[in-house]
């Protein structure tokens, strides 16, 4: 016969189990979201007033040279674009926000081919090591891209193949 003394204390065990697993599983919800948030926020920053306008000076313009990048935009402006970049690179590399988010918010291979040539002309005259993490997001981005344009391309078919049946 069983004891009911057992059957509590085997309960208590079964108890305790479940709810560290569910205080487990919901730390990593939670630290889920922190990631997402980080990235969110560097959006925000990202779309600020001040950065869009040297994000499109960088963009649309046409430059011959790095120094000639320079001159147009000003060192203080590239500087601004690549510190942004170089954080959101080292938030990356250290998995303290979602890469994939990363990736999917920030223009990254579009402002990293723009400002190639500046960053190699701005290492030359700084230190070799300068912009490290901007080019690290830059190559994460670059692999990361071409799966995600081709996933993307998937689903724009599939929406458009929704659309016309609808419509007919």
């Amino acid at each position: 016969m069983v004891d009911l003394i057992q059957v509590l204390e085997g309960a208590a065990y079964v108890g305790f189990i479940l709810g560290a697993v569910f205080a487990v599983l919901e730390l990593r919800g939670i630290g889920r979201e922190r990631r997402v948030s980080i990235v969110v926020d560097m959006y925000t920053s990202f779309i600020s007033s001040d950065m869009t306008e040297v994000y499109s000076k960088i963009i649309t313009g046409d430059f011959k040279s790095a120094a000639d990048m320079e001159q147009k935009c000003s060192h203080a402006s590239l500087v601004k674009i690549a510190g942004f970049f170089e954080g959101a690179g080292y938030i990356t590399r250290q998995k303290f926000a979602d890469p994939k988010v990363v990736i999917e918010y920030l223009p990254t291979g579009a402002v990293w081919r723009k400002m190639q040539p500046w960053v190699m002309f701005d290492r030359e005259r700084t230190d070799p090591s300068q912009w490290m993490e901007f080019e690290y997001l830059a190559m994460f981005s670059e692999h990361f891209d071409t799966e995600y344009l081709a996933n993307m391309k998937v689903e724009f078919d599939v929406l458009k193949e929704r659309k016309k049946r609808k419509a007919a």
